[in-house]
């Protein structure tokens, strides 16, 4: 039995970068994935890898972490699909550069 059978993974920032490969080791383990991303095309490549591979995947649409709204619509999605949640790994995020007086009003 994999360590994450059966377990339902709710994962942000699946479209690249760690989330996306925080996506694939947690369906690799066994996981249910839920994911999402602003970049909806790209998380599901990210929902396709998985499948390739023989894991289970959702990601119901574009996933904007900044939207209360749309954080509780994926939850309840989640839920729906699967029954529950037991683990979130926040894998969503933005890098920024430049002096910090004109990137302060960004975060």
């Amino acid at each position: 039995m994999k360590r994450l059978e059966g377990k339902v993974a709710l994962i942000s920032g699946t479209a690249r970068g760690q989330g996306r490969a925080a996506a694939l080791r947690f369906a690799a383990e066994g996981a249910l994935v839920v994911g999402g991303d602003l970049l909806h095309e790209e998380a599901v490549e990210t929902q396709r890898l998985i499948a390739r591979e023989g894991g289970t995947a959702l990601t119901p649409g574009p996933l904007d972490v900044t939207d209360e709204e749309a954080v509780r619509a994926w939850v309840e999605e989640a839920v729906d699909a699967f029954g529950g949640i037991d683990i979130v790994y926040a894998g969503a995020g933005a890098v920024r550069f430049g002096a910090i007086d004109s990137t302060a009003g960004h975060c």
